[in-house]
């Protein structure tokens, strides 16, 4: 079978898959969310380890994101006394403070 065949074999297990969704308690929820951080997996691979399934990813490093209105970034261009165009050393200043404020927390 050829590369192409078997990646169309692969697609059309993948859309059989069902998604399961789940209303659990708020606690419950984060207990996973911080198990699968600490294991460095996604809540989803958490999961599939929990009940014992074949987790197939690789261990992830967790992204954090947030959005920021053009007027939040001029505000935090202006603390951090940058240019408000350069939204790259805005982002810049903003990891190197949380790393510096978690990074003390850690070492305290």
């Amino acid at each position: 079978m050829t590369t192409r065949e078997d990646k169309w074999k692969r697609q059309e297990v993948a859309l059989r898959a069902t998604q399961m969704a789940f209303d659990l308690t708020t606690e419950v929820q984060k207990s996973i969310k911080k198990q699968a951080i600490d294991e460095e997996l996604t809540p989803s691979d958490m999961i599939r380890k929990i009940l014992d399934l074949e987790v197939k990813s690789k261990k992830t490093r967790q992204r954090l994101s947030f959005n920021l209105t053009d007027e939040e970034i001029a505000l935090l261009a202006e603390r951090f006394g940058v240019d408000p165009h350069d939204k790259r050393a805005v982002k810049q200043q903003v990891a190197n403070m949380l790393l510096s404020r978690y990074s003390d927390k850690r070492n305290k």
